[in-house]
């Protein structure tokens, strides 16, 4: 029971409304719904689920009877099954619904032709009681689908959505240690009790290091430099002769 006050606490206002309206109609389909006299001074008294009208007064009570579930279900940890439709749009079809069926038992049982002995009618208590909570019902569905066309986000009837983008990698490539990734740009790993100096002094030497292949040259190189020679000769025994 303290699991159960405490997962309601949690709830929206709406779903709260909604529930608290469910279970109130659920009883009063239990309650007196209509109350007449008839010209012999008999009276009799009709609950929502007796009497002539009996079919609507069963239909209400089992549609609110699945929204309480609906939403009671999931505070005390079990589970509603999936609907096709947003749970919203079903607390808003039950409570349209009952409106409907109270409306139509009310013009039949209000109507001059039925019950011709009858003198005198009334509603009872319960028929009250069952037309407000409805309207309440109706009102919190309408804020519950309000909330849930605004907010693109989780739905319990529908599903999870998946994450825009994944953290984990997709491959099986194992991920490289941020050490390993940082070398080449200036960055060595050090070794247990491998002191600063000894990776400065290392560095130095591959930095003066010349590659062995520095002095020799290629015959395209060397023939290159001989041309560039002679025509540096022809250049300069032009400029004397012309002194």
């Amino acid at each position: 029971m303290n699991k159960f006050k405490q997962g309601f606490m949690r709830l929206p206002k709406h779903k709260k409304i909604i529930f608290a309206a469910s279970i109130v109609t659920i009883v009063s389909c239990l309650l007196p719904w209509y109350q007449d006299l008839s010209v012999y001074g008999i009276g009799d008294t009709y609950l929502g689920v007796t009497g002539p009208l009996f079919l609507a007064g069963f239909t209400i009570l089992g549609l609110s009877l699945m929204l309480a579930l609906m939403i009671g279900l999931p505070v005390t940890g079990k589970r509603f099954p999936k609907l096709p439709i947003k749970q919203s749009l079903v607390s808003m079809l039950v409570g349209v619904e009952s409106l409907f069926l109270i409306l139509i038992a009310n013009s039949v049982f209000y109507h001059s032709k039925f019950g011709v002995s009858i003198s005198h009618k009334e509603p009872g208590f319960g028929m009250t009681v069952a037309l407000i909570a409805i309207i309440g019902m109706i009102i919190g569905s309408y804020f519950w689908w309000k909330e849930e066309s605004e907010f693109k986000g989780f739905d319990e009837s529908v599903g999870r959505k998946e994450p825009l983008i994944r953290m984990q990698p997709t491959t099986n490539e194992p991920v490289k240690p941020a050490a390993e990734s940082l070398k080449g740009f200036g960055y060595q790993q050090t070794r247990p009790g491998h002191d600063i100096r000894e990776v400065v002094s290392e560095n130095s030497e591959i930095k003066n290091q010349k590659p062995e292949n520095e002095g020799l040259k290629t015959v395209e190189d060397a023939e290159h430099e001989a041309d560039t020679r002679e025509k540096g000769k022809i250049e300069n025994m032009k400029i004397r002769m012309d002194l």
